[in-house]
């Protein structure tokens, strides 16, 4: 397949979203970096995206460690130079298990799924800087939404958790801030809501499937730059209330 020549970067990409994510964009000519916590099962995948003719590099990530982030940046900068595309997708959800939620649930849920996307999101601002067309996408929730907890309680109160509610509402914040602060370097943010898709977190209870629930990151990553929803959250391109 023809390469565009833009590299994307997907935190949390051997299995679910993330996989998803990572196929369809390599299908459409873009060199995807794809990261986990497990690298067998990341390189396992990187094998099988080459195997499909896709451009695939896997780098080991804990999202929440200082030095793996400075190593894929360095890896990053040393293979390609620049990066166009950082999709914020690696999260949990580890209150769902059935047990009370704790402090340290809830510490974890924010350090892996707010506070990550923002050292990994300043860490590429330089080699972001150095696209013509570079974007942060956050992989968010319709169960962050502040709006949507204060006007649809009945439908959604049973899903919502304290720590997983709370870092999604932090992250729709946080790319808000960046969507301002990051324009002038040229970098575009915006928030995704993929829909309840059946993945490891979503269950097979949910009624999409994971080829459907990438379709609005990979929208974000290939819609042209002046249709670019820069600082709101969107599902399948439909805007959604903060």
């Amino acid at each position: 397949m023809e390469k565009n020549n833009k590299i994307v970067l997907i935190t949390g990409a051997n299995k679910g979203l993330g996989k998803e994510i990572g196929r369809q964009l390599g299908e459409l000519g873009y060199t995807v970096v794809l990261t986990s916590r497990n690298k067998e099962a990341g390189e396992a995948v990187k094998e099988e995206f080459k195997a499909m003719g896709i451009d695939a590099h896997n780098v080991s990530l804990e999202v929440t460690n200082s030095e793996d982030i400075k190593n894929l940046v360095k890896y990053i900068e040393t293979n390609f130079g620049k990066l166009d595309v950082l999709v914020n997708n690696a999260g949990i959800a580890i209150e769902w298990d059935g047990k009370p939620t704790s402090t340290d649930k809830i510490r974890r849920t924010l350090e892996v799924n707010l506070i990550a996307p923002y050292a990994i999101t300043e860490a590429f601002v330089p080699l972001l800087s150095k696209s013509d067309d570079a974007r942060v996408i956050n992989q968010s929730s319709m169960l962050g939404s502040i709006s949507t907890a204060e006007n649809a309680w009945d439908q959604v109160g049973n899903f919502m958790s304290i720590g997983y509610s709370t870092s999604k509402a932090g992250l729709d914040m946080l790319t808000l801030i960046q969507s301002k602060t990051l324009k002038e370097k040229g970098i575009l943010a915006a928030a995704s809501h993929p829909g309840w898709v059946k993945t490891d977190l979503g269950t097979d209870a949910a009624p999409m499937e994971v080829e459907e629930g990438a379709s609005t990151v990979v929208k974000l990553v290939t819609i042209d730059r002046d249709k670019f929803p820069n600082g709101q959250l969107v599902h399948k391109s439909e805007r959604l209330p903060w």
